[in-house]
């Protein structure tokens, strides 16, 4: 039973989320098409390739936790070029500029690298909580997360964010979108379970279910 997550226990995790991300792109592609473009499975089909290529490459041999991820944020964003790609980019980026220097991250080094993403991307996106984004996923994961004991198994850690990400993603159907082309619909918007939120709460059940 894993408590904390290693440099090839990451490479292997990444692989295999990224894997199911792709698996699983046409219930973002439904989502979205509810929303805004019904361009959402192809930028994750896109973004998550290109994750997968990069742990195959430099990014994979990388020793540096935080620079591995860095990379594949790069990765992602670059091949990815949408506002979605840009912003899982740097999620991917920014979470990994706080894991800088380790080889090993705790739990607690986790949940502190997904809050860098978050306040990062609010700053980025101009977004705030309860304006109908990936951020209402995102936030009730890290508090879910911070919430385990610094010897909970990865398995159980992930999937008390998973779950946590996926109520905050239900919850959206009760918000008006705020931002973006989903903001186009106003109460329209409303009803209909934010694309960005529901793929957060899928990338963290895939970590769930592939952690060991």
């Amino acid at each position: 039973m894993s408590t904390t997550l290693t440099r090839d226990q990451l490479v292997a995790l990444l692989d295999l989320v990224a894997a199911d991300m792709i698996r699983d792109k046409d219930e973002l592609t439904t989502l979205d098409a509810e929303l805004g473009d019904g361009d959402l499975g192809r930028t994750t089909e896109w973004g998550f390739t290109a994750i997968r290529e990069a742990l195959a490459g430099e990014a994979g041999a990388e020793p540096d936790i935080g620079k591995l991820l860095f990379k594949c944020g790069k990765a992602f964003a670059d091949k990815a070029p949408s506002s979605f790609g840009a912003l899982m980019g740097a999620a991917f980026m920014k979470g990994g500029m706080a894991l800088k220097g380790k080889t090993t991250a705790e739990l607690a080094d986790i949940a502190g690298a997904v809050q860098t993403a978050l306040d990062a991307l609010m700053e980025r996106g101009g977004a705030k909580l309860g304006d109908k984004t990936m951020l209402d996923a995102m936030h009730p994961a890290i508090q879910a997360m911070r919430a385990q004991s610094a010897d909970a198994a990865l398995g159980a850690f992930f999937e008390a964010a998973a779950q946590a990400a996926q109520r905050g993603a239900e919850e959206t159907q009760h918000m008006q979108s705020q931002i973006g082309r989903a903001s186009w619909q106003g109460e329209r918007s409303a009803g209909k379970m934010d694309p960005g939120a529901r793929a957060i709460a899928m990338m963290l059940a895939a970590a769930a279910r592939h952690a060991v």
